[in-house]
């Protein structure tokens, strides 16, 4: 299946939407980013939900296993895909976490899935392969793009069935 298929399945049953990062180390920000735009760009549909977790998601997690959510999409800032910086990867974490994942936030997911999962929720990671996360404000072009891209996906999947 393609990515935009990958979404419309997972979007088509209520879904939270959590943004991850560090607003403050450049592109690791990107999580944060998408999230603040679909809160205030993501048209109004039943059971989708988009939290700015930044990067404590642990402070979320309790919230998120007690809502109706079928469906978790983290988004975060990723490492270690061999993808071109900007490239995007989505799969369930566990999965992708298989030989030791590529979240920059990789105990904190994973303790999250746990806990999300024993609450009866499927946990998918969007990742985009990121160029830097050193300590900056600005988000490399590539990664705004692949942002930009990602919004649109899921604002034009959110609703639709399979």
């Amino acid at each position: 299946m393609s990515l935009a298929q990958d979404l419309t399945r997972i979007l088509s049953r209520p879904t939270c939407i959590v943004g991850v990062g560090n607003t403050l180390r450049s592109d690791d920000a990107v999580g944060p980013f998408i999230a603040g735009r679909l809160q205030t760009e993501l048209p109004p549909a039943d059971g989708h939900v988009v939290v700015d977790a930044e990067d404590v998601i642990e402070n979320h997690v309790f919230r998120i296993a007690d809502s109706e959510v079928a469906n978790v999409l983290v988004i975060d800032a990723v490492q270690g895909t061999g993808g071109a910086p900007g490239s995007l990867v989505l799969g369930e974490l566990a999965e992708l976490e298989v030989g030791g994942g590529y979240s920059t936030h990789k105990l904190a997911l994973s303790m999250a899935a746990s806990v999300l999962a024993q609450h009866g929720k499927t946990v998918y990671l969007l990742g985009i392969a990121a160029e830097n996360i050193d300590f900056g404000m600005a988000m490399s072009k590539d990664i705004l793009d692949s942002a930009e891209t990602v919004i649109d996906l899921v604002i034009g999947r959110v609703g639709r069935s399979n």
